[in-house]
């Protein structure tokens, strides 16, 4: 059974989609769970922490993490990237999947659009539809890389802001 941990959200709602179609037997959780909206020390660790307790309770099952290939200096990068290394070293089993930036009605689109941040070279973006799909193309994956990056399309960042915020 195919279980997607927590799953609220953009993502988690196209994943919920794309897996209502799947019969599978074997025991896949898909850890989609993780608050990357307070990026502060101690949320962040707490998180971490929900993690590792979940990993340990399922080591016998299949465990997938959505993650992010985020290069930003803050604690939700620095801890998502030692939930990544605490499963591939302490779950057979397992798989990281780093995504890029999702567009959707949340991140760094919206704020493009509310103009509360200003845009500074390339951003990396893929829909969410692609995501889940390959998300889920990657459930059966066994290949001994244990943390694989999907691609997105490479943009300027500038001109990713023009294109939101002249469309809205």
């Amino acid at each position: 059974m195919i279980r997607l941990i927590n799953g609220r959200g953009q993502l988690g709602e196209k994943l919920k989609s794309h897996l209502d179609d799947l019969d599978n037997e074997k025991d896949i959780y898909i850890y989609h769970t993780w608050n990357p909206w307070a990026k502060d020390r101690s949320s962040q660790k707490q998180e971490y922490t929900k993690f590792i307790n979940f990993v340990d309770q399922h080591k016998g099952s299949r465990i997938i993490l959505i993650s992010t290939y985020s290069q930003n200096e803050n604690y939700y990068v620095y801890y998502k990237q030692l939930a990544e290394s605490y499963l591939i070293v302490n779950c057979a089993n397992s798989l990281a999947i780093r995504l890029p930036n999702l567009i959707g009605k949340k991140g760094i689109l919206k704020k493009f659009k509310d103009r509360s941040v200003e845009p500074y070279g390339k951003i990396e973006l893929m829909t969410l539809d692609a995501a889940a799909a390959e998300i889920v193309n990657l459930l059966n994956y066994d290949g001994l890389v244990k943390i694989l990056t999907l691609k997105g399309e490479e943009i300027s960042a500038a001109l990713a802001k023009e294109i939101i915020t002249q469309l809205i």
